[in-house]
């Protein structure tokens, strides 16, 4: 049995310790309900939804690719070719069209070869966007939808077709 004495003892502890866990959850309670304030003040200032979702979803880094020039380019026999499309048809075929086009890969025209274009500029130019939009599978080769870069607009597309087209004529 337990003496009048330890039984004190024992509850005494038992209380300091309840003491302790309630200053502890105390704490936890105003620690916590200061940041709900925080936000709920950011929040009625306009600048939650602003401010710091825009600091949480930044990019990390940016991209700088250059310059696109506009300047008229020259193709393999000295002919000078304006882009019609302000340079977007040479930088789209620079990053996307040239790595099949450039040699030959799947049947695509190279640039400038009037023997696989002919046939193909024949057919109109509202042909060759429709099908280097859409993708073609031809007797000569495929092109897949925009070059396998679906990411690119139509527009963008186009450009380079008529860029392709140009250095063709």
């Amino acid at each position: 049995m337990m003496s009048d004495q330890q039984f004190v003892k024992s509850f005494s502890w038992m209380i300091i310790w309840l003491v302790v866990l309630t200053l502890v959850l105390i704490g936890l309670g105003v620690v916590i309900g200061s940041d709900i304030d925080e936000k709920r003040r950011a929040q009625s200032q306009g600048q939650f939804t602003q401010t710091i979702v825009a600091d949480r979803t930044k990019p990390v880094g940016e991209l700088n690719v250059g310059e696109v020039s506009t300047a008229p380019q020259q193709t393999s026999e000295g002919i000078e070719v304006a882009d019609a499309a302000g340079g977007v048809g040479k930088t789209v075929y620079d990053t996307a069209c040239f790595i099949c086009h450039a040699t030959g890969v799947t049947g695509a025209p190279k640039p400038g070869d009037l023997a696989d274009w002919t046939p193909r500029i024949e057919q109109g130019v509202e042909t060759l966007h429709m099908h280097a939009i859409n993708g073609y599978q031809g007797q000569k080769g495929v092109m897949p939808p925009k070059g396998g870069n679906l990411l690119l607009s139509d527009d963008e597309v186009r450009a380079a077709v008529d860029y392709l087209v140009s250095l063709a004529q």
